[in-house]
């Protein structure tokens, strides 16, 4: 068992304290995975009397060939089935074997109907598991991360009545739903009283991803990007440029002005806090270096209010820096961080390396510029940072809402600007 302090479970909300409960021990794995990822070290390790079996190979093998093979974001319903059976299908069975198969007969099927009342008659659940002939598991699965909430629906649609002569006290039955890389399980409350609109109770949710990701923060190891070297470190952040690759100059007088433009910053949310006696300088053999006590990471934006909180956090730092004649430049996402453990203002802005004085003339165009971006007159100015900002929330494909189309066309034809950018009715 990898759970302890378990009781038998008769209603749905019985499960949480299941799903929350700590693993009294790793699971095992065939070759070393723990070292390969140790990010997961905490949960798996490879040992000389488990390595060999079959619990231990699958997880190996989730771990290194299916999901670093498999695409869960494929155009077809039928191509999500092998990703989930390797999730939920093959544990099972290795479960059944494990026991024996005449201990407790678990029974596995897709889009078939269920004989007893569980389901409704005419209706065919994407996935059914039986155990003891008695339907206790289900899911329901979509290609499209966009159809998630079809996918919830059509558990409950399909969804008929509990048999007491089956289920005796036990009034709930397993289930999930799996829409592209979103997956997330329930328990169907089939209790005399459950409301049917709240008959779902959610147990957790998760994305499958097609990769392993690396620690959030790698600790003291050196991360080369395209033309700047990034050091994590316990309290700081270290950023090294070679001085000729510094944009728009590289002596002192560039470098004094990115100071004032990080002292700017300072203590301002939404914009990237540079560390005490870190500010920019040059050292010795040619290089442009700073130190933030700003440490944050790389994020993915799932819902258009998700990008509302970035926008609000990253345009209140912006505005800032506009009210002090300062423009961005190279507004991107990989050049705003996400900040955990902050009440507030998660988002911020970094890399002000191409920043420079609102109306300048650039002597060359980045490569997220168009030919909008400058005004007419060739020049780079505050409503060119907006502009950038709504090209860049655009491209998201995730604010669909009337008025938060009307909030970036107004960006995009340059019609807001810094002084009402915040008081747009998509903010509320």
């Amino acid at each position: 068992m990898f759970v302890k302090n378990l009781t038998a479970s008769h209603h749905a909300n019985d499960l949480r304290p299941l799903v929350s409960a700590q693993l009294v021990r790793k699971l095992p794995v065939s070759f070393y995975e723990e070292k390969k990822f140790p990010q997961f070290a905490e949960y798996i390790q490879t040992s000389d009397d488990e390595c060999g079996s079959n619990l231990a190979k699958h997880i190996s093998c989730l771990l290194t060939d299916i999901f670093e093979k498999q695409d869960f974001d494929d155009t077809s319903e039928d191509m999500v089935h092998w990703g989930i059976d390797s999730l939920i299908r093959i544990p099972l069975q290795i479960f059944r074997e494990s026991l024996g198969g005449g201990v407790l007969p678990i029974e596995m099927d897709r889009n078939s109907k269920d004989q007893g009342t569980t389901t409704v008659g005419n209706k065919r659940p994407d996935f059914l598991c039986w155990i003891n002939d008695v339907l206790l598991f289900k899911g329901e699965e979509k290609a499209d991360a966009k159809d998630f909430s079809i996918a919830e629906r059509e558990l409950e649609d399909k969804f008929n009545t509990f048999d007491p002569l089956n289920f005796g006290n036990i009034q709930f039955m397993l289930c999930y739903a799996v829409a592209g890389p979103n997956l997330r399980f329930y328990a169907i409350d089939g209790s005399q009283n459950a409301n049917p609109l709240n008959r779902l109770v959610p147990t957790f949710k998760s994305t499958v991803s097609g990769s392993i990701h690396g620690s959030i923060v790698p600790i003291g190891k050196r991360m080369k990007l395209e033309k700047s070297t990034i050091t994590f470190f316990d309290d700081s952040v270290e950023k090294m440029v070679p001085l000729k690759d510094l944009p728009y100059g590289n002596d002192d007088g560039r470098v004094a002005f990115l100071l004032t433009v990080y002292n700017c910053a300072k203590g301002h949310p939404g914009l990237i806090q540079i560390k005490k006696g870190g500010g920019p300088k040059i050292r010795n053999r040619g290089t442009y270096r700073v130190v933030f006590e700003t440490r944050g990471r790389n994020f993915q934006l799932n819902s258009e209010n998700e990008a509302r909180e970035m926008a609000r956090s990253v345009l209140t730092g912006l505005t800032w820096l506009h009210e002090n004649d300062y423009v961005h430049c190279d507004i991107r996402l990989p050049n705003i961080v996400f900040v955990p453990g902050i009440e507030d203002y998660k988002y911020v802005l970094i890399d002000f390396e191409h920043s420079n004085i609102s109306g300048f003339s650039p002597s060359e165009n980045l490569r997220d510029w168009d030919r909008r971006t400058l005004n007419k007159k060739n020049k780079y100015t505050i409503q060119s940072d907006l502009y950038q900002f709504a090209k860049m929330l655009r491209n998201l494909n995730i604010v669909n809402s009337g008025v938060g189309n009307d909030f970036l066309e107004g960006l995009s034809n340059k019609r807001i600007n810094s002084n009402n950018v915040l008081n747009h009715k998509w903010f509320g």
